[in-house]
């Protein structure tokens, strides 16, 4: 079996999910292919994989596929910790902005939200990892808005977090996969139990 997920899922919930599937299907092999949400959802459509976990796809999936939502993670700010003020707008004018990088399905929710909001900002470096963004922000490179995801929710010591109040938006993450009636007993089991992890985590 043959499991595509995005870098946060692989530090997360998954783990557990499998060391669960192995012990009721000793006989299963599996594999997790790492990739980009974008890259993954086109392999569970290739056929090429039996699923994926990833971030949920700003367009409507074909027909033959489906999404279940397993977590929605907040956006954050976070600023190196000795930075000042909590006013979420002034700090991303004031100093220099690392963006989620834009061809992603996470990055574009912040490029969005950053055009509705006119947010002045200064662009220092554009990355996909989102755990480089925060050793960066650790570093006292500049500020970014990401994700605070199940494994980030305890937060390096150089960083703050910051609560964007009424303008926070989430990222989905959840497994694409084929109509159930197609997908085999093992996949099937599975897919609930990445669904229990998830729960668990948050």
């Amino acid at each position: 079996m043959t499991i595509g997920a995005i870098a946060s899922v692989q530090r997360s919930f998954l783990p557990q999910a499998l060391a669960e599937f192995h012990q009721r299907f000793a006989a299963c092999r599996t594999r997790v292919i790492p990739g980009l949400s974008m890259d993954l959802v086109n392999q569970v459509d290739a056929g090429e994989i039996d699923m994926a976990a990833i971030i949920r796809p700003p367009f409507s999936l074909h027909s033959d596929l489906r999404w279940t939502t397993l977590v929605s993670e907040p956006y954050r700010l976070i600023v190196p910790a000795d930075t000042l003020g909590d006013d979420w707008s002034e700090l991303v004018s004031a100093h220099p902005f690392i963006r989620y990088d834009r061809s992603s399905f996470g990055g574009r929710q912040v490029d969005r939200f950053l055009r509705q909001t006119h947010v002045s900002l200064r662009e220092v470096c554009e990355l996909d990892e989102l755990d480089a963004i925060i050793k960066l922000v650790a570093n006292g490179v500049g500020v970014a808005l990401v994700p605070e995801t199940a494994s980030s929710q305890d937060w390096p010591a150089g960083v703050r977090s910051i609560d964007l109040q009424q303008h926070t938006f989430h990222r989905d993450i959840g497994l694409v996969h084929r109509a159930r009636r197609s997908l085999s007993e093992p996949v099937q089991a599975l897919v609930e139990l990445i669904n229990q992890q998830a729960l668990n985590k948050h």
